[in-house]
């Protein structure tokens, strides 16, 4: 995949900026979890999509002995996407 210095297209109903539909005093965690250069790649196109500035995400951090434990807090529940690139 090869990103552009252009602006992508938007499709038609979605507002430009993403950022003024998110709702206001809430929060979501994203977690991006697979191959380094996969992870980066997703960052690059969530930023050209307007969505979230690069420098917001965290450094990447290796999962110490293949280990990931997730603690939702309190009425959280998790979605998950596979998308094959």
């Amino acid at each position: 995949m090869t990103f552009s210095n252009q602006a992508p297209e938007v499709p038609p109903g979605l507002p430009a900026d993403f950022s003024s539909s998110l709702p206001t005093g809430g929060s979501i965690r994203h977690i991006l979890l697979g191959h380094p250069s996969h992870i980066r790649q997703t960052i690059h196109l969530l930023h050209n999509l307007r969505y979230t500035e690069t420098s917001q995400w965290s450094p990447l951090i290796e999962v110490p002995e293949n280990r990931l434990i997730l603690r939702p807090l309190p009425d959280e529940v998790i979605s998950m996407l596979v998308r094959r690139l």
